[in-house]
């Protein structure tokens, strides 16, 4: 059965009240040193649609496991999903709500028509650093199935846009 955008919203208000607290406290929630650097590459790129996408592939992995989230165009397989409307319903009025600097669509801006997050969609782009990153991000949340595990690295992941959003960098 599809997941909803209300349900995505919940997911992600729950985490980002769970990232403020972290903020506050300045204690950032705890994953793998790998996350750690990937994390510091995307989130230090100027190409913002990595860290947006990002989020997106993350709640679909925690939402529903059965879909590839290399696969963010319906059209590509009975296990993809769709990132743009993923985004444009949910990720992106989120981070707008949040006072988060974002794009105004990486499936417009960056990634295309069609796109898959693999090596070959890397040649096209400018950031390579930043997208070899986010892939290695992606590498990690695919291969987890545990849900607790998924959730703790979305609160790091939505710690990281609290850091953007209050300090416009993040360290």
């Amino acid at each position: 059965m599809p997941v909803g955008a209300e349900e995505y919203k919940d997911i992600l208000e729950k985490g980002f009240t769970r990232a403020e607290v972290a903020f506050v406290g300045n204690q950032p929630p705890q994953v793998a040193q790998e996350i750690q650097d990937a994390s510091n590459i995307v989130f230090s790129s100027r190409t913002q649609a990595y860290r947006e996408v990002l989020l997106g592939c993350l709640l679909t992995q925690i939402t529903d496991s059965t879909k590839d989230i290399r696969l963010p165009y319906i059209d590509l397989g009975s296990n993809a999903f769709s990132g743009r409307s993923l985004d444009e319903r949910v990720i992106n009025p989120f981070l707008h709500a949040k006072s988060v600097p974002c794009s105004h669509g990486p499936y417009l801006s960056v990634f295309r028509r069609k796109v898959k997050f693999d090596e070959a969609t890397r040649a096209g782009l400018k950031d390579k650093q930043g997208y070899d990153a986010f892939l290695d991000l992606l590498g990690i949340i695919e291969k987890e199935d545990d849900r607790e595990t998924l959730l703790a690295i979305l609160d790091y992941i939505l710690y990281r846009f609290v850091l953007l959003r209050e300090h416009g960098v993040n360290p």
